[in-house]
């Protein structure tokens, strides 16, 4: 019998797998929360983190990714029928998909970055309107009613003479 299906075979194994990928799962989460405090409406952290353990945590989600994928790739070796394993682990198999794509919370982080970023653009563009407007309006009522004092001066220079 070879070790895959002893370990396949063995309840405390899969077990032992399944609770080691939920403490780097509550890890991973507890790190993110406490560092996060900006998205939560926070202004500042409930505890400090220090960057090692922040650095930790980004190598656990990479690991518990890995286990939770070893852990899909053996549940399927056990049952070797992708519809009754996508039947019965379908969460599993969500969860592996969207844990990578939504990481948490930053995901916010490049939104509300995307919104500085339009704002700023915007502001730009309500800026160079600005410019354009006071070229066609202003500057020209300005010559007019300099060519308007330069008449009346004249008119008024003819008068006197």
């Amino acid at each position: 019998m070879s070790q895959l299906q002893s370990f396949l075979k063995n309840p405390k194994s899969l077990l032992l797998l399944e609770y080691s990928i939920f403490l780097l799962a509550v890890f991973y989460f507890g790190v993110l929360l406490f560092t996060e405090y900006k998205t939560l409406g926070l202004d500042e952290p409930i505890v400090e983190i220090p960057i090692q353990i922040k650095q930790a945590s980004n190598i656990a989600l990479y690991v518990m990714l890995a286990m939770l994928s070893a852990e899909l790739i053996l549940k399927y070796m056990k049952i070797r029928n992708m519809r009754q394993f996508l039947k019965k682990y379908w969460l599993d198999v969500t969860m592996v998909i969207l844990i990578p794509v939504f990481s948490g919370i930053k995901i916010f982080k490049t939104v509300q970055i995307a919104k500085k970023a339009k704002i700023i653009k915007y502001g730009f563009k309500a800026v160079d309107k600005t410019k354009k407007y006071i070229k066609i309006t202003v500057k020209p009522k300005i010559l007019d009613s300099h060519n308007l004092l330069i008449k009346h001066k004249d008119m008024l220079d003819q008068n006197i003479q």
